[in-house]
């Protein structure tokens, strides 16, 4: 067998969690054809064929999940190796948070700044992405989610619950409080299974919809322009002296940080975590 170069098994972790050459090259900052020689000098040291190449991307062979499960170890001992011997570059590397955008504009990235005035070395990189990003293939090293995922990640803790309010401005409030018709501002059709807009939905009817966002953001915005009642996160109004009204029948969403036991060994990645569990408990406390 040809010397094995650690750096080629680099390469090949980086693809076998992307399944994708293009992206790999992103993560790894080198073009398309660096990760392909890579990984074919890879292969030719091992003898192994370690993926096969398909039009859905690079998917692993028998051979390529064994040596992923051997080299991942060796991966989160050497990084662990080198925070601990080089403790003035120990920061140096981003923490990525995946998250919903209104948890991202209207509490964390504010609520993080602490943590950061405490160690201005940390770097955070915020995903607001609309899909899930898969944690055990390091699309992210931590995610806070609206529900609790079924399987996959290794460590997951709920930082607590989001209370709904309606919300809009002081006529369509008082047409609300008078149990006249209302317009309603709410989610597309892509989201109609959301709690919160199947109870605007059950409530008013979709012929009362004047306006349908994806964002909560722009969901406020058109509340506070006049167009409707909506319904949002109690906790994107912290600084705002806009009324709002509790529904009927409360409406609660749970927020959920996941992460992997990789993450959990990163001192900078550890504060991180340490810091989301310290901000939700002070702004859920009753």
């Amino acid at each position: 067998m040809n010397k094995l170069n650690w750096d080629d098994l680099k390469f090949f972790l980086t693809l076998y969690e992307t399944n994708t050459v293009s992206v790999a090259a992103n993560r790894l900052n080198v073009n398309y054809a660096t990760v392909s020689r890579r990984i074919d000098r890879l292969e030719n040291a091992l003898k192994l064929k370690l993926f096969d190449r398909t039009q859905d991307g690079f998917i692993s062979t028998i051979e390529g999940r064994l040596l992923y499960d051997k080299s991942i170890t060796m991966r989160d001992k050497i990084n662990s190796l080198e925070e601990e011997l080089s403790p003035e570059s120990k920061f140096n590397q981003n923490t990525k948070i995946s998250m919903v955008p209104f948890l991202a504009e209207h509490f964390v990235i504010e609520n993080l700044h602490n943590l950061h005035q405490r160690f201005p070395e940390l770097r955070f990189e915020i995903d607001t992405s609309s899909r899930n990003v898969n944690i055990s293939k390091q699309e992210a090293d931590i995610a806070l989610r609206m529900e609790l995922p079924e399987k996959g990640e290794s460590i997951c803790k709920k930082l607590g619950e989001i209370e709904y309010v309606l919300y809009g401005n002081e006529y369509w409030l008082d047409k609300l409080v008078k149990n006249e018709n209302v317009n309603i501002i709410t989610y597309s059709n892509l989201y109609s299974h959301l709690p919160e807009c199947k109870y605007l939905i059950e409530k008013f009817g979709t012929k009362s919809i004047r306006i349908q966002s994806d964002s909560v953001s722009a969901q406020k915005r058109a509340s506070e322009s006049g167009y409707g009642i909506s319904l949002i996160p109690r906790i994107v109004l912290r600084n705002d002296s806009h009324p709002f009204i509790k529904p009927t029948e409360e409406i609660y969403r749970e927020i959920w940080m996941l992460t992997s036991k990789k993450t959990s060994y990163s001192t900078p990645k550890k504060l991180v975590m340490d810091e989301l569990v310290r901000i939700f408990k002070n702004a859920f406390k009753k």
